[in-house]
């Protein structure tokens, strides 16, 4: 700001001038002031002063160069918009920089939250995939129960001239032997149930007006699986706890001894009217199999299959199926071997209930003592008939040949079997049934009944 003091011995012109800046007005009168003044006018010596007149203003020329003072106030008035102006793009540079920091940020956790989700869900994928093939492994495992497959066997034979010889069920296999007097109808019966597949009609014979014939196929296995429209999570839950049930009821088997599974059997089998021909417990390692062969009427071997395996968490596993029918309707032979689940036990360690125990030969003698037979005097005359017939079928077999007890026939994997009972020794012998002899154990139909070779002795076996 200038000083307002007027200059004292110095020219003075009393200029009009239009200019609006202070700028501008010292060059409009260092303009004006070269027509007036003879000297050069140093426009740094002059001093102008507004007059109370418009447009009209006092010009000084002074000796000295005016030194200017800085207007403190005019300076921040400038500068102060420029500050403002400055901050505001300042806040809105820093706002933008955080709105960018937190929408990068904010992007970033929504990439990290995807990527979670998807990690998360192929995982699921993976579990489900997994505890499906579990699943399907051990359906595939499972065995068919007995009673439905025959009652879909029946289905398809719903003949009432129909009549099943022989029946084999092994898993989800079948062969099915019968008398009817249409085999194509029942085999295009077969063929329209979806519970059949790749069914055969292995041969036919006729015979007195009937047709013999054998067909043989799988059962269709279907079992229960979780809903397509579900969640991932409500499909893994559905196998985990279907595959937790199944190993609940193998553990659940380990608990049974195999005595309590036998009496178990044989209770049911008793309360059927079921007659026991011979047990053999069978299998080296894994778990034990248990084989009966049973005498029965159809019902009461139809009551016992089904009673047998009745009810979902039964825990009853039958491994193969073979009946064989009879003319005598109380004397259909069955054989049934049952997996049982029950591992053999392993132990190498020596008990201690025998370690220090020492038994008195006397005593281990004693189970050998068996008491002689009371002898009989006096035959009746059964008895004498019973004699006269064995003394007729001796000359009919090979001189010196030993005697077995003809108790039936079994079939299991499309192969005969002769079922034998050494009566002096109480032994049960299960035979293979051949055309002709062979080498190791065998039996052939011979006019008389049939021969057998056990352990290298010929055996006759009379019914």
């Amino acid at each position: 700001m200038t000083s307002q003091v007027m200059p004292q011995n110095c020219p003075k012109f009393t200029l009009h001038l239009k200019s609006h800046t202070r700028r501008k007005r010292i060059a409009e009168a260092k303009s004006t002031l070269a027509s007036l003044y003879p000297f050069e006018v140093n426009e740094k010596k002059l001093l102008i002063l507004k007059t109370d007149i418009k447009w009209q203003y006092d010009v000084y020329l002074l000796k000295e160069e005016i030194k200017r003072e800085l207007n403190i106030k005019k300076l921040c008035l400038a500068i102060l918009p420029g500050i403002f102006i400055l901050a505001v793009l300042t806040l809105a540079i820093r706002y933008a920089a955080l709105k960018n920091t937190e929408s990068l940020k904010a992007q970033k956790e929504l990439e990290k939250q995807k990527q979670d989700e998807e990690r998360i869900q192929k995982e699921k994928e993976e579990k489900l995939a997994q505890l499906k093939k579990t699943y399907n492994e051990k359906k595939h495992l499972e065995y068919e129960k007995i009673y439905p497959c025959i009652e879909r066997i029946y289905s398809a034979m719903a003949e009432k001239t129909a009549t099943i010889e022989n029946i084999s069920i092994q898993k989800n296999a079948f062969t099915v032997e019968a008398t009817a007097k249409d085999a194509v109808s029942i085999l295009a019966n077969f063929e329209k149930s979806r519970t059949f597949t790749s069914v055969k009609m292995n041969r036919t014979t006729v015979k007195n007006g009937a047709e013999i014939v054998s067909y043989n196929g799988e059962f269709s296995r279907l079992w229960k699986e979780t809903d397509e429209k579900s969640s991932l999570d409500k499909k893994i839950e559905f196998y985990e706890t279907v595959l937790l049930k199944m190993q609940s009821q193998a553990e659940e088997k380990q608990g049974i001894t195999l005595s309590e599974y036998i009496k178990n059997i044989r209770n049911i089998m008793h309360k059927n009217s079921c007659n026991e021909q011979y047990i053999q417990i069978k299998g080296k390692s894994g778990n034990a199999e248990i084989e009966f062969f049973v005498l029965s009427g159809s019902k009461g071997i139809l009551n016992f299959i089904r009673e047998i395996q009745e009810g979902d968490e039964n825990l009853i596993d039958i491994k193969s199926f073979a009946l064989r029918n009879s003319e005598n309707r109380s004397r259909i032979q069955t054989t049934v071997c049952f997996d049982t689940g029950i591992k053999f036990s392993q132990n190498d360690a020596l008990l201690s209930e025998y370690t220090d125990k020492k038994i008195d030969l006397s005593e281990i003698d004693r189970i050998f003592y068996k008491a002689p037979s009371a002898k009989t005097t006096i035959k009746t005359e059964s008895a004498k008939n019973r004699t006269t017939a064995a003394k007729s079928n001796e000359q009919n077999s090979p001189a010196g040949i030993k005697k077995l007890t003809y108790i039936g026939r079994t079939k299991l994997n499309g192969k005969d079997f002769v079922i034998a009972k050494d009566d002096g020794m109480g032994s049960i012998y299960k035979i293979s049934l051949a055309k002709t002899e062979s080498v190791g154990d065998f039996c052939i139909q011979t006019g008389y009944g049939y021969r057998a070779k056990l352990r290298g002795e010929y055996y006759e076996v009379k019914k």
